[in-house]
């Protein structure tokens, strides 16, 4: 590759991960919770098959999302034009990773027609996971194909090109954000050497919503906050202050309204890495708007 090739695919990789680790953790927390996959999980055969929802991998598992995601640009690569130059590119790309990727995979994967012939899964468990699959490759086709295109539609208002490319980014930030309140609850934890009932956490709404929030609150103030750090009006030491004091009052202010009172050091750790993720990816994200 050149020089113009190698960024233009470092751009749509970047776009292919923040797409995807996006779309794979809204969808994962939504049907876990409208599934209750911690129950589900405890069923006979599944039990031997999948990891316990109170497992620290499960925890993990949003974190290594980005790889997935480079690997899904590397393969989508080559055939990068094919898609994004037909007027249904979006219908094509699902239509790889329903066929190949969910119905027809190579192994007996669950929810595959492979799957359902040779693994003693019960016929429930491969249609009952059918719908976050499914729905997130179609979120994730239709988003990456969506802002890819944007490129080549010079015509379009630059105003309206600038807001959608910042609210994504806000969003992006906020997500990554929230895998940030994940790590600093577990290592509190650790460090406390307390024992974490995840499972109860996973499955409890309360506890779920509190994220949620701050989740909410992340991508408003992120949005708002980028116009003066593009403008060069506030120091990224400013930024990260302003977050960890955001993120530690959203806890503490949602633990004793709805839960029970967090103690202030407690919050202050867990608000901490959120803020460090949000400080940095405004960094990065807005860093070569900062110098145009």
């Amino acid at each position: 590759m050149d020089k113009d090739n190698v960024k233009e695919f470092l751009n749509f990789t970047g776009k292919v991960i923040i797409v995807h680790t996006i779309t794979y953790f809204m969808f994962g927390l939504l049907m876990s919770n409208l599934f209750d996959y911690g129950r589900l999980y405890r069923q006979e055969i599944i039990r031997d098959f999948v990891r316990p929802i109170d497992s620290y991998y499960i925890f993990l598992g949003p974190l290594v999302q980005p790889i997935r995601g480079l690997l899904f640009a590397l393969g989508l690569w080559p055939i990068r034009n094919t898609i994004m130059e037909n007027k249904r590119g979006w219908l094509i790309l699902w239509s790889i990773f329903v066929v190949f990727g969910i119905l027809g995979t190579p192994a007996a994967a669950p929810s595959s027609l492979e799957g359902v012939i040779y693994s003693q899964l019960p016929l429930w468990y491969h249609l009952i996971g059918l719908p976050e699959i499914v729905l997130q490759t179609l979120a994730f086709s239709l988003v990456l194909v969506w802002w890819e295109k944007r490129r080549y539609q010079p015509n379009q208002p630059h105003h309206k090109s600038v807001l959608w490319t910042d609210v994504l980014k806000a969003v992006m930030i906020a997500s990554f954000a929230y895998m940030g309140y994940a790590v600093g609850s577990i290592l509190s934890a650790v460090i406390a050497r307390a024992e974490i009932d995840m499972e109860t956490a996973a499955s409890d709404l309360r506890t779920q919503m509190m994220f949620i929030v701050a989740f909410v609150v992340n991508i408003v103030l992120v949005f708002l906050a980028s116009k003066k750090w593009v403008g060069g009006k506030i120091a990224l030491w400013h930024v990260f202050l302003f977050f960890w004091i955001v993120d530690t009052a959203v806890i503490l202010l949602y633990q004793l309204i709805f839960l029970s009172p967090m103690p202030l050091p407690l919050a202050l750790f867990v608000g901490l890495f959120p803020a460090c993720i949000i400080a940095i990816s405004m960094h990065f994200g807005y860093r070569k708007m900062r110098t145009l």
